[in-house]
């Protein structure tokens, strides 16, 4: 699935660019399997979040949307990074479509 010239990453991609960037804000290695709420504080994962979208942002060229914070989630990192690229997959497939749509209407007078 692609949108232009830009492949979808996968899941192993897209848990590996959040885990580079937990190491990046966090100064130390994050395991997957860690607690989530145990990483670091309040103020640190919120800032490991919204980092991660904006890089995602800038790198696929639409912003991840969250119903809800995920600051506070319980469970694993994992599952944090789990539901990011659910919500990051529903949102690139609405991005397919639309470009297809938008590259149809150019021949639509």
């Amino acid at each position: 699935m692609k949108i232009g010239n830009i492949s979808k990453p996968t899941f192993y991609k897209f848990r590996e660019d959040f885990l580079l960037k937990a190491k990046e804000i966090l100064q130390c290695e994050v395991a997957t399997d860690q607690n989530w709420t145990e990483l670091a504080d309040e103020e640190l994962r919120e800032r490991l979040i919204k980092d991660f979208i904006r890089q995602m942002q800038e790198q696929y060229g639409f912003e991840i949307v969250l119903k809800q914070p995920l600051t506070n989630r319980e469970g694993s990192v994992e599952g944090v990074v789990g539901e990011l690229y659910h919500i990051f997959s529903t949102m690139f497939l609405v991005e397919v479509i639309n470009s297809k749509i938008r590259a149809g209407q150019q021949y639509v007078e």
